[in-house]
């Protein structure tokens, strides 16, 4: 298949059914994955910079630079609702509940919020002072809440804390988020479909670390050290659960499972981004300067 040109592309989302293809650029474009073409184009808020399906396809979660947020209409890229809360900051990107009735995110003021998606108002909130809230992810079919925390620079002298993850189950209450990994430098993580292995990214002994750890206990199963550079700390892995995906300094790296052995590596033009349709080889990589939608190959050695 002649991989499809997605231009400028900062993040990619497959749609929950698979037959679309979000992608966030300088707009926000919607792709017909099976037709290869453009359902509709549109800036929903400026400077858009994340953005998640909901769970069953029909809407789209939105967040720019300055934190504010809308819904918009999947099927036309007409706005739902702006929920007008620009000065939240950026932070994390949105997750919906598994209703579908519920939109959450992170700050870089440590706040971790939840909106109704249909007004924007706000069911609940917890502060963690001192910290940034980098990420935010659905796990385990939209079941469950993964929140990265940054620990904000401390004073000269002081030691800084690691980062950390939490688990939250929907709904959300306040003190519920279970700390499921603590590491200092904690740069990305990325949780299997199953649930079961969470992979990270850390400063280890003054390089870099891929590792990966079980998620209910948070025991270390495999780590291998990986080569810095690339700016974009963005991992993903493979809906068959047997591969994790990195993005490295031009090129796509990839790691089997179990054991992180380099399997391949695909170079690209800046890659930053990565999404995987389930049950085919189909790959939509997101890219500062042209992304593509591809189809994978399968090579055990690295290339």
């Amino acid at each position: 298949m002649k991989p499809l040109n997605l231009g400028c592309a900062y993040s990619v989302r497959f749609s929950p059914d698979g037959t679309r293809l979000a992608v966030l650029g300088h707009d926000l474009i919607l792709w017909d994955v099976a037709a290869r073409q453009k359902l509709w184009r549109g800036k929903p808020v400026p400077h858009c910079s994340a953005m998640a399906f909901s769970p069953d396809g029909s809407r789209l979660a939105v967040k720019s630079t300055t934190g504010l947020m809308a819904v918009v209409d999947a099927a036309t890229g007409d706005v739902i609702v702006n929920f007008r809360n620009k000065k939240d900051g950026e932070g994390s990107g949105p997750a919906w509940s598994p209703c579908g009735q519920y939109v959450a995110d992170g700050g870089w003021n440590g706040r971790l919020q939840v909106r109704e998606a249909a007004t924007g108002e706000v069911v609940f909130a917890q502060d963690h002072p001192g910290e940034m809230l980098r990420g935010a992810y659905a796990i385990d079919g939209g079941q469950r809440l993964l929140v990265l925390h940054g620990v904000k620079s401390v004073e000269e002298g002081q030691v800084q804390p690691p980062d950390y993850v939490t688990v939250w189950d929907w709904p959300l209450q306040a003190g519920a988020g279970r700390t499921v990994l603590s590491l200092p430098g904690l740069s990305s993580i990325a949780a299997s479909l199953d649930g079961q292995h969470l992979a990270a990214l850390h400063r280890f002994d003054g390089g870099e670390q891929l590792s990966v750890f079980a998620l209910a206990d948070g025991k270390l199963q495999a780590s291998t050290p990986v080569e810095q550079g690339g700016g974009i700390a963005s991992m993903q892995w493979l809906p068959d659960g047997r591969r994790l995906a990195r993005v490295g300094k031009g090129k796509l790296q990839f790691y089997g499972w179990p054991g992180l052995a380099l399997q391949q590596e695909l170079a690209f033009t800046y890659p930053c981004a990565m999404a995987f349709l389930p049950g085919t080889q189909l790959a939509a990589i997101g890219s500062w300067e042209k992304g593509a939608l591809i189809e994978l190959t399968t090579n055990e050695e690295p290339t």
